[in-house]
Protein backbone atom coordinates (compact mmCIF):
# COMPACT_ATOMS: atom_id res chain seq x y z
CA UNK A 1 0.00 0.00 0.00
CA UNK A 2 2.82 2.17 0.64
CA UNK A 3 3.80 1.74 -3.16
CA UNK A 4 0.27 3.14 -3.96
CA UNK A 5 1.03 5.82 -1.58
CA UNK A 6 3.82 7.20 -3.79
CA UNK A 7 2.63 6.59 -6.87
CA UNK A 8 3.40 3.97 -8.50
CA UNK A 9 0.61 1.58 -10.16
CA UNK A 10 -1.07 -1.22 -8.72
CA UNK A 11 0.09 -4.03 -10.64
CA UNK A 12 3.47 -2.35 -10.45
CA UNK A 13 3.91 -2.88 -6.84
CA UNK A 14 2.36 -6.57 -6.69
CA UNK A 15 4.82 -7.45 -9.35
CA UNK A 16 7.96 -5.90 -7.55
CA UNK A 17 6.72 -7.08 -4.06
CA UNK A 18 6.33 -10.70 -6.03
CA UNK A 19 10.09 -10.82 -7.41
CA UNK A 20 11.39 -9.79 -4.07
CA UNK A 21 9.84 -12.85 -2.81
CA UNK A 22 7.37 -10.54 -0.05
CA UNK A 23 4.59 -12.09 -1.55
CA UNK A 24 3.15 -15.67 -1.40
CA UNK A 25 4.12 -17.67 -4.77
CA UNK A 26 0.48 -17.06 -5.81
CA UNK A 27 -0.17 -12.95 -4.52
CA UNK A 28 -3.94 -14.16 -4.72
CA UNK A 29 -3.03 -15.74 -1.01
CA UNK A 30 -1.78 -12.18 0.04
CA UNK A 31 -3.88 -10.03 -2.23
CA UNK A 32 -6.96 -11.80 -1.53
CA UNK A 33 -6.89 -11.74 1.86
CA UNK A 34 -6.00 -15.38 3.07
CA UNK A 35 -2.69 -14.79 5.06
CA UNK A 36 -3.86 -12.03 6.76
CA UNK A 37 -7.12 -13.50 7.73
CA UNK A 38 -4.66 -16.62 8.97
CA UNK A 39 -2.31 -14.43 10.88
CA UNK A 40 -5.51 -12.36 12.25
CA UNK A 41 -6.84 -15.55 13.60
CA UNK A 42 -3.93 -16.44 15.15
CA UNK A 43 -4.39 -13.48 17.31
CA UNK A 44 -8.18 -13.70 17.51
CA UNK A 45 -7.26 -17.28 19.26
CA UNK A 46 -4.71 -16.34 21.67
CA UNK A 47 -7.08 -13.76 22.72
CA UNK A 48 -9.89 -16.45 23.01
CA UNK A 49 -12.08 -16.21 20.31
CA UNK A 50 -13.21 -19.60 18.69
CA UNK A 51 -13.16 -19.03 15.18
CA UNK A 52 -12.49 -20.84 11.81
CA UNK A 53 -10.94 -19.23 8.78
CA UNK A 54 -14.58 -19.82 7.02
CA UNK A 55 -15.71 -17.02 9.87
CA UNK A 56 -13.47 -14.42 8.90
CA UNK A 57 -15.09 -11.67 6.69
CA UNK A 58 -12.39 -11.21 3.85
CA UNK A 59 -12.70 -8.18 1.43
CA UNK A 60 -10.22 -9.44 -1.66
CA UNK A 61 -8.07 -6.86 -3.68
CA UNK A 62 -9.17 -8.24 -6.96
CA UNK A 63 -12.30 -8.98 -8.53
CA UNK A 64 -13.73 -12.83 -8.36
CA UNK A 65 -13.03 -12.93 -12.53
CA UNK A 66 -9.64 -12.80 -11.55
CA UNK A 67 -10.07 -15.70 -9.05
CA UNK A 68 -9.45 -18.71 -11.41
CA UNK A 69 -7.27 -18.03 -13.79
CA UNK A 70 -3.66 -19.04 -13.99
CA UNK A 71 -0.71 -17.00 -12.05
CA UNK A 72 0.47 -15.94 -15.09
CA UNK A 73 -2.70 -14.69 -16.44
CA UNK A 74 -3.19 -13.22 -12.91
CA UNK A 75 -0.09 -11.27 -13.47
CA UNK A 76 -0.94 -10.45 -16.64
CA UNK A 77 -4.99 -9.09 -15.95
CA UNK A 78 -3.44 -7.05 -12.84
CA UNK A 79 -3.07 -3.50 -14.72
CA UNK A 80 -6.49 -3.51 -15.38
CA UNK A 81 -6.84 -2.70 -11.88
CA UNK A 82 -4.54 -0.07 -11.67
CA UNK A 83 -6.73 2.89 -12.73
CA UNK A 84 -9.63 2.15 -10.04
CA UNK A 85 -6.66 1.80 -7.13
CA UNK A 86 -5.09 5.23 -8.46
CA UNK A 87 -8.67 6.68 -7.95
CA UNK A 88 -9.00 5.35 -3.92
CA UNK A 89 -5.32 6.42 -3.19
CA UNK A 90 -6.37 9.99 -4.54
CA UNK A 91 -9.88 9.94 -2.37
CA UNK A 92 -8.22 8.86 0.72
CA UNK A 93 -5.25 11.36 -0.01
CA UNK A 94 -8.09 14.28 -0.37
CA UNK A 95 -9.43 13.17 3.02
CA UNK A 96 -5.76 12.96 4.56
CA UNK A 97 -5.73 9.17 4.98
CA UNK A 98 -4.21 6.16 3.30
CA UNK A 99 -4.78 3.20 2.21
CA UNK A 100 -4.26 -0.14 4.04
CA UNK A 101 -4.92 -3.57 3.82
CA UNK A 102 -5.82 -4.70 7.37
CA UNK A 103 -7.19 -7.20 9.60
CA UNK A 104 -9.52 -5.94 12.60
CA UNK A 105 -10.08 -8.48 15.42
CA UNK A 106 -12.57 -7.49 18.10
CA UNK A 107 -13.40 -9.97 20.91
CA UNK A 108 -16.03 -7.80 22.16
CA UNK A 109 -18.17 -9.19 18.96
CA UNK A 110 -16.28 -11.85 18.40
CA UNK A 111 -15.58 -10.61 14.49
CA UNK A 112 -12.46 -10.46 12.83
CA UNK A 113 -12.96 -8.47 9.39
CA UNK A 114 -10.01 -7.76 6.66
CA UNK A 115 -10.27 -5.67 4.31
CA UNK A 116 -8.65 -2.23 2.24
CA UNK A 117 -9.77 0.49 5.06
CA UNK A 118 -8.90 4.26 4.84
CA UNK A 119 -6.70 5.57 7.99
CA UNK A 120 -5.37 8.68 9.24
CA UNK A 121 -2.15 9.15 7.32
CA UNK A 122 -0.46 10.18 10.90
CA UNK A 123 -1.91 6.93 12.36
CA UNK A 124 0.60 4.01 13.60
CA UNK A 125 -0.69 2.08 10.55
CA UNK A 126 -0.60 4.91 8.45
CA UNK A 127 2.75 5.39 8.86
CA UNK A 128 3.59 1.69 7.98
CA UNK A 129 5.68 1.36 4.75
CA UNK A 130 7.39 -1.38 2.82
CA UNK A 131 6.97 -4.66 3.79
CA UNK A 132 6.78 -4.24 7.75
CA UNK A 133 4.24 -6.12 9.99
CA UNK A 134 1.72 -3.91 12.41
CA UNK A 135 0.15 -4.65 15.11
CA UNK A 136 -2.38 -1.99 16.85
CA UNK A 137 -3.70 -3.28 20.59
CA UNK A 138 -6.42 -1.30 22.33
CA UNK A 139 -7.69 -1.50 25.88
CA UNK A 140 -9.19 0.02 28.47
CA UNK A 141 -5.43 0.99 29.07
CA UNK A 142 -4.66 1.74 25.98
CA UNK A 143 -8.00 3.37 24.88
CA UNK A 144 -6.51 6.06 23.06
CA UNK A 145 -3.12 5.91 22.24
CA UNK A 146 -2.86 1.78 21.11
CA UNK A 147 -0.29 -0.45 22.13
CA UNK A 148 2.09 -0.64 18.95
CA UNK A 149 3.88 -3.71 17.71
CA UNK A 150 6.02 -2.80 14.80
CA UNK A 151 8.81 -4.90 12.72
CA UNK A 152 9.94 -6.84 9.30
CA UNK A 153 6.94 -8.60 8.24
CA UNK A 154 7.90 -10.11 4.55
CA UNK A 155 8.62 -13.92 4.22
CA UNK A 156 7.41 -16.20 6.17
CA UNK A 157 9.89 -17.10 8.58
CA UNK A 158 9.89 -13.25 9.99
CA UNK A 159 5.94 -12.76 9.81
CA UNK A 160 5.72 -16.16 11.69
CA UNK A 161 8.98 -15.13 14.00
CA UNK A 162 7.22 -11.76 14.65
CA UNK A 163 3.61 -13.08 15.49
CA UNK A 164 4.33 -15.65 17.54
CA UNK A 165 7.40 -13.87 19.88
CA UNK A 166 4.85 -10.73 20.02
CA UNK A 167 2.46 -13.01 21.33
CA UNK A 168 4.75 -15.31 23.91
CA UNK A 169 5.46 -11.81 25.14
CA UNK A 170 1.92 -10.86 25.79
CA UNK A 171 0.82 -14.37 27.57
CA UNK A 172 3.51 -13.69 29.89
CA UNK A 173 3.19 -10.21 30.43
CA UNK A 174 -0.67 -10.37 30.78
Amino acid sequence: MSGLQEGRPFSEVVLTAKDLGYTEPDPRDDLGGVDVARKALILARCLGMQLELDQVAVEPLYPPELASLSVADFMAALPSLDASFTQRVAAAAAAGKVLRYAASVDPATSSLTVGLKEVPASSPLGTLSGSDNLVEIYTRWYADNPLVLRGAGAGAGATAAGVLADMIDLAYTA
